[in-house]
């Protein structure tokens, strides 16, 4: 993998939602009564087993799969919204804020799913504008082969000091690393990343990259989500999951129908499918963190209350978004 970072600039982003928006005009008109358009963030093959298993418990509802980075899909909605209105019946990101400002926009269904008592509180919205949908947390991986484990940071104030031995993804790209960012420099200003980028870490288009570089031994260390690290580590490599001792960034992932959606019932039904008990065990087996509480997590891996974590500003996020995105490329990509 090329370890130079990766610009991915705002204007190429807005230009990539708008070229989108002719396949999702055809989407659309091929969508049949019984089919529900799904845009998310959720990786391609994770996303098509899961909407896999809910067609084989509901085969009358065809879901329909938009994939990309919550950032990405966020561009496509600003898009399809200066041209008629959004496309998409369900949303499903790691983009939290982006939940807000929809919300605030008024292009959200409000459903409080019977599924969603199950839910934590902290983890749904009260009227059922977005509910969470699994639970994906920041942490520090390491490559135990490159760097020793007692040698790896144990929190993210250290993280940086580990400069080109350290990758981490691109908030311009990936919802939750966005939220990371955005909780770091609500807390503590833009330091951290300054002193990341005096020292050297490596920014790559997403998580997934990060987390597949590091097992590649390009990287000793990386700022990646659990559940694609303990996924790895499944299949041998030579990874191991720090929870930093300042708290993981927990990302809800929330699920949510659009207020214009042409298939309410289905919609529905797939938002019931996601949050049932049956739903989540499904993600489990994907190394995911249920939302539920009656749901086991994935062995060797904690509950979701068990999780110590960093508080993340979602509203001050979403209405700050253009400016954070817009310093962090300055700082980090050019």
């Amino acid at each position: 993998m090329n370890r130079r970072p990766r610009k991915l600039s705002l204007t190429l982003l807005a230009v990539c939602g708008m070229l989108a928006l002719t396949s999702a005009v055809v989407l659309a008109q091929a969508k049949s009564p019984s089919s529900v358009l799904l845009y998310t963030s959720v990786p391609q093959q994770l996303a098509t087993q899961f909407a896999d298993a809910f067609m084989k418990k509901r085969p009358d509802i065809k879901v329909e799969i938009y994939r990309a980075g919550s950032t990405e899909v966020g561009a496509k909605i600003a898009a399809e919204r200066e041209v008629g209105g959004i496309r998409a019946d369900l949303l499903w990101l790691a983009d939290a804020p982006i939940y807000y400002d929809l919300r605030k926009r008024g292009e959200l269904l409000g459903y409080i799913s019977p599924e969603a008592k199950a839910i934590p509180a902290d983890l749904k919205d009260p009227k059922g504008f977005f509910t969470g949908g699994r639970l994906i947390n920041m942490i520090i991986a390491v490559n135990t082969e490159v760097t020793p484990l007692k040698d790896a940071p144990k929190s993210w104030k250290d993280f940086p000091d580990h400069g080109k031995k350290a990758v981490m993804g691109n908030p311009l790209y990936s919802g939750s690393n966005f939220v990371t960012v955005a909780a770091f420099v609500q807390k503590d200003g833009w330091g951290w990343f300054e002193r990341a980028r005096a020292r050297g870490v490596a920014i790559v288009r997403g998580n997934s990259e990060a987390a597949t570089a590091l097992a590649g031994k390009e990287f000793g260390i990386a700022m990646t989500l659990d559940y694609i690290v303990a996924g790895l580590i499944k299949k041998g490599a030579p990874l191991a999951i720090v929870w930093p001792s300042e708290g993981a960034i927990s990302v809800p992932s929330p699920i949510a129908i659009i207020k214009g959606t042409k298939n309410p019932d289905g919609s529905k039904a797939f938002v019931d499918y996601v949050l049932s008990k049956e739903g989540q065990e499904f993600l489990v087996k994907q190394e995911v963190i249920p939302v539920r509480d009656d749901v086991k997590p994935p062995p060797g891996q904690p509950s979701a209350k068990k999780i110590k974590f960093l508080p993340i500003p979602y509203e001050w996020a979403a209405d700050n978004a253009p400016a954070i995105r817009e310093k962090f490329e300055k700082l980090m990509l050019q």
